[in-house]
């Protein structure tokens, strides 16, 4: 019976993608649009299946946001009210300090909204499971289209390799497929960009100020810091946008500033002490149990403990796993992940196209995807968690590398030698 249902939801929702005005306005076509989301609902089956061999199951998120959905969708249909008015409570003291990475209302805030959501799809599914990947990947289509649109505006004639950046990136299709906060904060940072984009373009629109707020409000419950970091990225595109000839300056003062804030805002406020957050953030990775432990190096939450660390900080963000780290097979497309990323960042050196606009919208995406990735290599010790995390913004940072890099190695010479 659940493979009926299934069938059904996905002619469903394949022939609601066909007729939605966003999605036929992005400029993919929509039997291509059509086999990228059933290209994630596969993955996303995958993802599922792959969290219930017995080596991977025990302490799966997946798994346990669908069963604790179960019983939440029982309060729904018994009480909606009620099921609803719970978000906004917590059974601690207080609510916590914002940045206090445990046992907080703001820290479990993000488990809480997403069980929420997929108890409001148990309705729909009967409470399976692989159809609600039908719906969670619905809602993540919309983020990626968004930011296809707006690098499909900038480089119209680089579509194949959008699309492959955004759509077929191997650790973000798996990551961001699957029953989980990734796809949904993807989504929300691709609708959040696009509508400032908008805002930035085009007069006005109380719809694109709702849809901002309502992303940056998603992206804040689920994972703070990802809004945090983009918020910066956003600044500098606007003042990029009002003074354009000077966006490169303009994106290294604003990021300076912000590291000098960064360090020194605790001195005037030590309630607001962003390293000494980060450098909790990295114990409470170490106290938990994972055969992927890279390091167990302890981060100082001073400015010279940050700059002491940040070569480990980067070999993790971007290198990690290493190829004689390769413990089991599932390290394999991790590993060839980074060594095209190598690739394409030399490429883009060595040979970007010269007649390429790097505009400020790339900039803004290259500069939040190396801000958060820096995050990650700073707090996550494990390299089973820092390729997910890493997933999370790598299209931000592979697709405006695709958009300018020059892969032709045709010259004037070489036809005067034909």
């Amino acid at each position: 019976m659940q493979v009926v249902v299934f069938i059904f939801y996905l002619l469903l929702v394949s022939f609601i993608i066909t007729i939605i005005p966003f999605f036929k306005k992005s400029g993919i076509n929509k039997w291509t649009l059509i086999v990228l989301f059933v290209v994630k609902l596969l993955t996303g089956i995958a993802y599922g299946l792959f969290y219930t061999l017995p080596k991977y199951n025990t302490g799966s998120d997946t798994w346990r946001f669908y069963r604790l959905s179960i019983s939440e969708t029982k309060w729904l249909l018994s009480s909606p009210l009620s099921f609803a008015k719970d978000l906004f409570y917590h059974g601690y003291a207080n609510a916590g300090n914002l940045f206090k990475g445990e046992n907080t209302y703001w820290n479990d805030l993000k488990s809480n909204l997403f069980v929420k959501i997929m108890a409001l799809f148990n309705v729909l599914s009967g409470s399976s499971y692989y159809v609600n990947i039908i719906f969670f990947n619905f809602l993540f289509l919309f983020g990626l289209v968004a930011l296809a649109k707006l690098l499909f505006s900038i480089y119209a004639d680089r579509k194949p390799h959008i699309l492959f950046g955004i759509f077929l990136l191997p650790s973000t299709l798996f990551w961001c497929s699957g029953i989980h906060k990734d796809g949904l904060i993807l989504s929300a940072i691709g609708v959040a960009i696009y509508c400032f984009w908008n805002l930035l373009n085009q007069k006005i629109s109380i719809k694109y100020i709702l849809l901002n707020l309502l992303s940056f409000l998603i992206i804040f419950s689920l994972r703070s810091y990802i809004l945090f970091a983009l918020i910066p990225a956003l600044l500098c595109w606007f003042l990029s946008k009002r003074f354009g000839k000077q966006k490169a300056l303009i994106f290294i003062s604003v990021y300076l500033i912000g590291l000098i804030a960064f360090f020194a805002i605790p001195g005037f406020f030590p309630s607001i002490n962003l390293p000494l957050f980060l450098s909790a953030k990295r114990q409470e990775f170490l106290q938990l149990q994972s055969g992927s432990l890279i390091s167990d190096s302890v981060l100082s939450p001073t400015l010279s403990g940050f700059f002491s660390f940040l070569p480990e900080a980067i070999d993790m963000a971007f290198f990690r796993p290493h190829v004689t780290e390769m413990k089991s097979f599932f390290y394999v497309p991790a590993i060839i992940e980074n060594l095209l990323l190598l690739v394409l960042i030399t490429v883009c050196f060595l040979r970007r196209k010269t007649d390429m606009n790097i505009t400020p919208a790339l900039l803004c995406l290259i500069a939040f995807a190396l801000s958060v990735l820096l995050i990650c290599g700073y707090t996550v010790p494990f390299t089973g968690a820092i390729v997910r995390y890493r997933s999370l913004v790598l299209p931000l940072l592979v697709t405006p590398l695709l958009c300018i890099a020059n892969f032709s190695f045709y010259t004037k010479n070489s036809k005067l030698r034909k």
